[in-house]
């Protein structure tokens, strides 16, 4: 019965739906006690939304024409002649903590009447 709902979900356009169905019913199917209807139902609809908004991203991403997207993690650094440590510093931006603070224009003019 619970396979027909799956095609059914798949069948209605409804993919984030079913693979939590699928997801849902691994991780609650052998339970005795039912669960509130709204309970579930509510993480079904928050399932599909997070697929459709994947799907949207994704489907702008390739319509802008960017480039592969990539992350520091999953990074391959024996590709690049880039020092690993010096990006990884400027993605959190330690470099700034590390600087001497330039004076601002308050400073100078504070300085000047004092």
């Amino acid at each position: 019965m619970s396979i027909d709902r799956v095609v059914d979900l798949k069948a209605l356009h409804l993919y984030g739906m079913a693979a939590a169905w699928s997801e849902w019913l691994a991780e609650f199917g052998h339970q005795q006690k039912p669960v509130i209807p709204e309970v579930w139902l509510d993480r079904l609809i928050a399932a599909e939304q997070a697929y459709r908004q994947s799907r949207s991203l994704n489907y702008q991403l390739r319509a802008a024409r960017f480039p592969i997207h990539r992350d520091l993690l999953n990074f391959n650094w024996h590709e690049t002649p880039l020092a690993q440590h010096r990006v990884e510093q400027l993605a959190t931006a330690l470099h700034a903590d590390n600087q001497p603070k330039e004076k601002g224009l308050f400073d100078k003019v504070k300085e000047y009447f004092v």
